[in-house]
């Protein structure tokens, strides 16, 4: 005795069973000696910043996500920010401005630029309050025009040559100025 639903049972899982078969295929596998390509097992810190993957982030509260990714002044010891704020009754030299610059930077003077004169010229009053800025920038800017900044970073040390022609200070006014005339025929 079959029932009137009987036919229609069978064509639902025959219709099934069409459908599941239908979705089913088969896939190669691939010889289990083939070599790998070596692909690197961390990313490159080093890489062009056009070979660097998007960074992965942390979520540490509800609305904040942090990159778990070194900053750029930790990659490039040169780019971390400064400060120097050198107090104005004391008699310091380039030096002293220069060893306040590269402390707690994870870099040093070089040991045979004592030799240089310029080390004990007094430091100038406006480079007594300096930045924030770049390391490389307050380096620069402490040494003068007429050095170059050379880095060891195996050695970590800062060393600055002399350049064959002192670079040119660029002097820029803050407001654009007319020419009035001399001064006596304004009177």
């Amino acid at each position: 005795m079959t029932s009137p639903r009987t036919p229609t049972v069978l064509a639902g899982l025959t219709a099934l069973l069409l459908v599941l078969g239908g979705c089913a295929s088969t896939q190669a596998h691939a010889p289990a000696h083939q070599a790998s390509t070596g692909a690197p097992a961390t990313p490159d810190l080093y890489a062009l910043p056009s070979d660097v993957p998007t960074a992965n982030v942390v979520r540490t509260g509800r609305y904040q996500l942090v990159p778990l990714a070194p900053t750029s002044g930790q990659r490039d010891l040169l780019r971390q920010a400064v400060s120097i704020d050198l107090p104005q009754s004391m008699h310091l030299t380039v030096r002293d401005g220069l060893e306040h610059a590269l402390r707690d930077s994870g870099l040093r003077l070089c040991p045979r630029q004592a030799q240089t004169g310029f080390f004990s010229s007094p430091l100038p009053a406006v480079h007594r309050e300096l930045g924030p800025t770049t390391l490389s920038d307050a380096l620069q800017v402490l040494a003068g025009p007429a050095w170059r900044l050379h880095v060891d970073f195996a050695d970590r040390t800062v060393c600055f040559s002399r350049r064959a022609q002192p670079a040119v200070a660029v002097t820029r006014t803050p407001y654009p100025t007319r020419d009035r005339g001399p001064v006596s025929a304004r009177e």
